[in-house]
């Protein structure tokens, strides 16, 4: 990291220890210890754009461009004050680290990660079931149990992902048609519109939504009137 030019030696009166974090059946891991600094650091946050309006606005460009980064954490120059700040002290000296490190407080509000996935895949929320639902109550206090049920939809949300149909801009001129499902575990909707030769429907948008205790025992009708109420709201 020296030779990269991501830390340097140097001094500073504000320092936290580097510690060797243990994990069973890896090597120790070097980390350092923020909390101390995070204590007395303010959050900061920056709201993200909504991606659905920025997707319209370059609906019509001929040319998208995207941009992405390796190790992002270490990615972002530091000022000379954040270097101070983020100084880390080891058996052979101390060091100040010339770029963003992992553990700092507001580190990860520099890559606003975006959680609209969810729409690109139909029924995600019915498919992710057995993920979310071992995250409820007593199992957040305990060992997650890695059942089959989660491992076939952890593989089947990694499939769609790296398979999902293109999703087209939205056309104001033109009617909308909404498509709506639901199962035992949860509700989904499609927003689609015909394409220009009106024979093939282009999907805008997907919208899932797990049932609650309460909705699960919707009638089938309720169900997918349920559906077209989270359309409503949320398109």
């Amino acid at each position: 990291m020296l030779d990269l030019k991501i830390i340097e030696i140097g001094f500073s009166d504000c320092t936290s220890p580097m510690i060797l974090v243990e994990a069973p059946g890896k090597d120790p891991r070097p980390c350092i210890d923020y909390r101390n600094l995070n204590k007395i650091t303010k959050t900061k946050f920056f709201p993200l754009p909504n991606i659905e309006e920025r997707i319209e606005i370059v609906s019509s460009a001929q040319y998208i461009t995207v941009l992405d980064l390796s190790k992002g954490y270490w990615q972002i120059p530091l000022t000379e004050r954040a270097q101070r700040l983020a100084a880390f002290v080891t058996n052979f000296g101390t060091y100040k680290p010339l770029r963003m490190p992992f553990g700092l407080k507001n580190a990860p509000y520099e890559f606003r990660l975006a959680g609209y996935y969810s729409r690109y895949i139909p029924m995600f929320s019915s498919i992710a079931a057995p993920l979310t639902d071992s995250l409820k109550g007593k199992a957040r206090k305990g060992p997650i149990t890695w059942t089959k049920e989660c491992e076939e939809a952890f593989d089947k949300l990694k499939n769609c992902l790296c398979n999902y149909p293109v999703l087209y801009s939205p056309d104001y001129q033109k009617p909308f048609i909404v498509e709506t499902d639901a199962s035992d575990q949860g509700m989904g909707v499609v927003l689609s519109q015909l394409a220009d030769n009106e024979t093939e429907e282009h999907p805008i948008i997907y919208l899932s939504k797990k049932f609650t205790s309460v909705e699960k025992r919707y009638s089938v009708s309720e169900k997918e009137c349920a559906g077209h109420h989270l359309c409503s709201f949320k398109t």
